[in-house]
C-alpha cells in the first residue's frame, strides 16, 4: 500500500494564519499539520508516502527535507500548481506515481495512533472510513449507508445520514482503474472545483457502492477554521493524545 497525502490547499478558512504559510505547515501542539499526518501514515507501514503540495510549495519542501530515518517510509513530494482547484486535482497529480493500492489522507486531520490498527488491514474494495459517534454539523461530510452497510450517499448536505466521513479512503490495487475512470468522468462533467468525496458518491450512484470501515470510539481532530485550530491546540497541550 502507498499513501497519498493531500496537502496543496490554501487553508483560506483559517484567515490570517495561512496568509503566508501553507495550511500543511500550520502548527498544532507545536508541530506542523503535515508532520502529524506523516507520523500517522508511517504507522500504516506503507511502501511510500506521496505528498501533494501546492500553495507555499517551497516552504513545504524545506519542512519535509528533515523528515525520515531508519524504519520510516520514503517520501515523494509532488507539486500541484492548480492548488486553487478542488483536491481531486491534487489526487490526480499523484496518479502517475502510484504503483499499487493506496490510501488517501487529508493533511488537516489529526488521528490518534490507535486508529492505525483499524486502517492498516487490507481492503478488498474501495473503502471509506467513517465514524458514528460525532454530532455532525453543516460543514461535516455525511454518509448514508444502505442495508448492506455500503455507501448509498455521501455529501455535506444530506438530510438523512447515519455516519460521518473521517477523511480517509482506501483503494485496493484491483479497484484503482475503476476509481480513476470515475474520477476522470467527474472532472469532465462537474468541473475542477470538486473534491475526492465526489468519486465515492458517483461510484454509489453507478451501482458500485464503496464499503465502509468504522473507526468510532477513538476520536480525531480536524483543523479547518480558527476555532478548530484553537480546540486542537488545547487538546494536544493537555497531553494524553496518542
Amino acid at each position: 500500500m502507498e499513501v497519498v497525502l493531500l496537502a496543496a490547499g490554501l487553508g483560506s478558512r483559517l484567515g490570517s494564519v495561512t496568509r503566508e504559510v501553507p495550511k500543511a505547515l500550520v502548527e498544532v501542539g507545536g508541530r506542523p499539520l503535515v508532520l502529524h499526518a506523516l507520523d500517522f501514515a508511517a504507522r500504516l507501514d506503507p511502501a511510500r508516502i506521496i505528498v501533494v503540495g501546492g500553495f507555499g510549495f517551497p516552504a513545504l519542501a524545506r519542512a519535509l527535507a528533515g523528515w525520515g530515518g531508519p524504519g520510516l517510509p520514503p517520501i515523494l513530494l509532488e507539486e500541484n500548481p492548480a492548488f486553487r482547484d478542488g483536491n481531486l486535482v491534487s489526487l490526480l497529480r499523484a496518479r502517475p506515481r502510484l504503483s499499487q493500492g493506496f490510501l488517501i489522507m487529508n493533511v488537516d486531520h489529526i488521528y490518534r495512533s490507535s486508529i492505525a490498527a483499524l486502517v492498516a488491514p487490507r481492503v478488498e474494495h474501495v473503502t471509506a472510513f467513517i465514524d458514528t459517534d460525532r454530532t455532525l454539523g453543516s460543514d461535516d461530510m455525511k454518509v448514508e449507508r444502505g442495508a448492506d452497510g455500503r455507501i448509498a450517499a455521501i455529501s455535506k448536505t444530506l438530510d438523512r445520514f447515519d455516519a460521518g466521513y473521517v477523511g480517509m479512503t482506501a483503494i485496493p490495487d484491483g479497484s484503482s482503474q475503476r476509481y480513476f475512470a470515475e474520477a476522470d468522468r467527474a472532472l469532465a462533467e462537474e468541473g475542477r472545483a470538486i473534491h475526492v468525496e465526489r468519486v465515492l458518491a458517483r461510484l454509489a450512484d453507478a451501482g458500485l457502492a464503496p464499503c465502509c470501515r468504522d473507526i468510532s470510539g477513538h476520536g480525531w481532530l480536524e483543523v479547518d477554521t480558527p476555532g478548530e485550530l484553537a480546540a486542537a491546540d488545547s487538546v494536544l497541550a493537555a497531553g494524553g493524545w496518542a
